[in-house]
């Protein structure tokens, strides 16, 4: 008995060491309950982590309201430069406003520990969407669709790409269905473009372009192309192109074609089905050319949908009532 007491205890005190080891660029906090304060900010509780850092559930004591805090983690603090460039991009992120992609509120540093200050948001991201229900139709898909690309466009024009548009830093709102664009931890203005590094491959290997996998100068049409390799997950419930490694992943991406949506999900219409597949092409010039140009193709491909609806609609109903004729006659009584 003794000894399960000791082992509790011990793994208590590990559990303590974790958490000072693991949130160490935190202050003492000044509430019983909280993890720590940075800057002005209490920090409440993390509600998420990725590549670049942690997220927590934050208040903000200055203005009395709670916020979603992004701290960059201590790995990507050490690689040079990383801290200007994060700031530097953050807050051309911040210069965004738009309301399909998140808010940023803020843009500091606190003992030399970069964070950014966002809206908190009620819901889910599009990756636990498409983990528990079923697959979109096509008036979702569309609807999803035309505010990703609404977003895009407004970074686009600010010469801001994402580099890292996957399901995961999708955000569908809770009760509005708006969707909002997060983590822009990778962006890049296009200015900054020829300061990365040859054969530096950055972004989540499933959802990368050709051009990334191949290491090329990247431009707004590799976002169109991560931004279809989402909306084709959506109609069919998998990827474009898989492999197990991630080598095998890039060649994949370069080299392989993706199976016909309508070969995986005859739901969905063959117009949005060939824009989608537009999107990805291998080679940037045969995608639509910008965002702009995407939203303006799918709105001919939703009143194409809408016809298409209608038109089965009014069939249906001819076919009920015929159905209904014929029972009439066989049962006069």
């Amino acid at each position: 008995m003794l000894f399960l007491f000791d082992l509790f205890l011990l793994f208590e005190f590990c559990l303590v060491v974790v958490a000072l080891t693991t949130f160490d660029f935190l202050s003492a906090p000044t509430q019983p309950g909280d993890l720590g304060t940075l800057a002005h900010y209490r920090v409440i509780s993390e509600i998420g982590q990725g590549g670049m850092g942690h997220v927590f559930e934050a208040l903000d004591t200055k203005l009395k309201r709670s916020v979603a805090l992004k701290v960059m983690n201590s790995k990507v603090a050490s690689i040079r430069n990383s801290r200007k460039l994060f700031v530097r991009e953050a807050r051309a992120m911040a210069a965004i406003q738009h309301d399909n992609v998140v808010t940023i509120f803020e843009v500091g540093k606190s003992r030399d520990t970069p964070f950014i200050a966002m809206e908190m948001l009620k819901g889910k991201t599009l990756a636990e969407r498409n983990r528990t229900g079923p697959l979109l139709n096509c008036q979702q898909i569309i609807h999803y669709a035309r505010q990703l690309a609404n977003g895009l466009a407004v970074a686009h024009e600010k010469g801001i790409i994402h580099r890292d548009i996957k399901p995961a830093n999708i955000w569908i709102e809770e009760g509005s269905d708006r969707i909002k664009i997060l983590d822009f931890g990778l962006a890049l203005a296009s200015k900054s473009l020829q300061k990365i590094s040859s054969g530096a491959v950055i972004g989540t290997p499933a959802y990368l372009s050709p051009e990334q996998a191949r290491s090329e100068p990247l431009d707004d049409r590799t976002d169109l192309y991560s931004l279809g390799a989402v909306l084709y997950e959506s109609c069919t419930g998998s990827l474009p192109v898989t492999n197990q490694s991630l080598s095998g992943q890039l060649v994949s991406i370069i080299a392989q074609r993706p199976k016909p949506i309508q070969k995986r999900n005859r739901q969905i219409p063959i117009p949005l089905c060939e824009l989608i597949h537009s999107l990805l092409k291998k080679e940037p010039r045969s995608r639509p050319k910008s965002a702009f140009e995407f939203l303006e193709k799918l709105d001919q491909v939703a009143l194409s949908c809408d016809a298409t609806s209608d038109v089965a609609l009014t069939i249906n109903k001819l076919q009920k009532g015929l159905s209904d004729i014929a029972r009439q006659n066989a049962n006069p009584e």
